[in-house]
């Protein structure tokens, strides 16, 4: 007998010895006399069923992500914070102000950079032209009382994705 199959022999009788006492005393405490033999057979089985699940099921690979790449759920994740955020700032105001306009403003302004090459703070003008004048409004206005409607956000952030 090699070593590997001496040790899970050891396993499975140890479970089975383990489940059969089990299984046995909780017959005791519920004041069922049950018989040996069947809560050794019983015990068997399902250490058995243990040792086999335990030999098939291997836990998947994890999946290697580049150090300079985030990971794969890491957009998702932001998503569904933005999504959150958004909820909760079209029924209260002052998560609108605090949240959502800060981010909605980072947002057109990152997007203004990044695809215009324009900083909004040395080169106004040009930030304008590009945002539109409702967009600018939010970037550069005092923040609204109140929450802005869904047609209202909508209008923003397609006029986001368009800069």
């Amino acid at each position: 007998m090699t070593r590997w199959a001496a040790r899970e022999a050891g396993l499975l009788l140890l479970g089975a010895a383990t489940g059969a006492g089990g299984l046995w005393l909780l017959f005791f405490a519920s004041s069922y006399r049950a018989r040996a033999d069947l809560c050794v057979v019983a015990g068997l089985a399902a250490a058995a069923c243990w040792r086999l699940v335990r030999a098939v099921a291997r836990w998947p690979a994890a999946v290697p992500v580049a150090p300079d790449r985030p990971a794969p759920d890491d957009g998702l994740i932001q998503l569904t914070v933005l999504e959150h955020r958004l909820a909760w700032g079209s029924v209260d105001p002052d998560r609108f102000r605090e949240r959502v306009r800060p981010m909605l403003v980072d947002l057109a302004v990152e997007r203004l950079r990044s695809q215009h090459g324009v900083d909004a703070a040395t080169q106004p003008e040009d930030a304008r032209r590009i945002l539109g004048e409702s967009l600018w409004q939010m970037v550069t206005g005092p923040p609204p009382s109140r929450c802005l409607t869904r047609p209202e956000l909508s209008r923003l952030v397609e006029a986001m994705e368009r800069i």
